[in-house]
């Protein structure tokens, strides 16, 4: 049986429009990272600001240097964001975070809306970026909790008289919404070889598509590279890629990676080769597709083929 491949490894110890030239083939490994740019400060700001005569959000959130979205989530506005002059509104962070057991740099920065080198960056970590629980790191926004992963089950020692119950497959894990999902593509012509949940017990996150070594391996949609790198234990090469409205998907067990950190890609982009590598034996594509950190089977979000 193959490892289990849970929830929290998909994180780590979780950019520029397609040009016309193609992406320089790079080896399987180590993958340099491109640096993403440091986060903006609110010090012109401090930590509340009074809204002018002809203030709107968007206004004001470039002006302090913080993002919508954010500045909304703080003081609990919805579109339309109506404001009146005189109004203060709490600026967005940075907030403190204490790292909890199972937790990863990836995880927390996705759940604060930070890429992972911004986080490492407001926090002086180096890379491959250690952390330990009950750490405390500085996020922008609230310091919004991170989904935690089930503890693995520990398999008992030792004989006994009756025979091990054969092998069942594990329960599929939770999905959350389907709603405002991009307009995914397939990322791989191929069979699917393994179901969304697993097979035989172990449980994985998304599926497995059955290929040839150096198939091309293509964005599902248009977003930006997040991860591109191999530190993941079960993923191999690995690329994760952030599209609109807060959803992700990843492409594992790689031969070779074509993007890296940063990098914006378009539908059907050639961003890596098919492999082998990671915890699969057999030449395929893990794929995973989630809404922030929590899993979506890829099947109910792919076109039907």
């Amino acid at each position: 049986m193959r490892p289990m491949m849970r929830t929290s490894l998909l994180g780590l110890s979780v950019a520029a429009v397609l040009s016309a030239c193609a992406a320089p083939l790079r080896a399987p490994a180590p993958i340099e990272h491109g640096s993403s740019a440091a986060p903006r400060s609110t010090a012109s700001c401090g930590r509340s600001v009074s809204v002018r005569p002809g203030d709107t959000l968007f206004a004001i959130a470039q002006r302090c240097g913080v993002s919508v979205a954010d500045l909304a989530a703080e003081n609990n506005l919805r579109e339309p964001y109506t404001l009146r002059t005189g109004q203060s509104l709490r600026l967005p962070g940075p907030s403190v975070y204490t790292v909890r057991r199972g937790d990863n740099l990836y995880r927390i920065a996705l759940a604060h809306g930070m890429s992972t080198d911004q986080l490492a960056q407001m926090n002086g970590l180096r890379r491959p970026y250690t952390i330990y629980p009950g750490q405390d790191l500085s996020v922008n926004g609230p310091a919004r909790s991170v989904a935690q992963a089930r503890p693995p089950v520990a398999s008992s020692g030792g004989s006994t008289a009756r025979s091990d119950p054969p092998p069942r497959r594990a329960s599929p894990p939770p999905q959350a919404s389907t709603a405002n999902a991009p307009s995914f593509q397939w990322p791989l012509q191929g069979q699917v070889i393994t179901p969304y949940g697993g097979a035989e017990g172990s449980r994985i996150d998304g599926i497995r598509i059955a290929a040839r070594l150096g198939d091309p391996v293509r964005a599902a949609a248009d977003g930006e590279v997040v991860y591109a790198g191999n530190e993941l234990q079960g993923y191999g090469e690995l690329v994760l890629v952030r599209h609109a409205n807060n959803w992700v998907t990843a492409y594992g067990l790689n031969s070779i990676l074509r993007v890296n950190v940063g990098d914006r890609v378009t539908t059907g982009q050639h961003i890596a080769d098919a492999g082998s590598s990671g915890s699969e034996t057999r030449t395929a594509l893990h794929f995973e597709v989630r809404r922030g950190v929590s899993p979506v089977d890829p099947m109910q979000v792919l076109p039907a083929r």
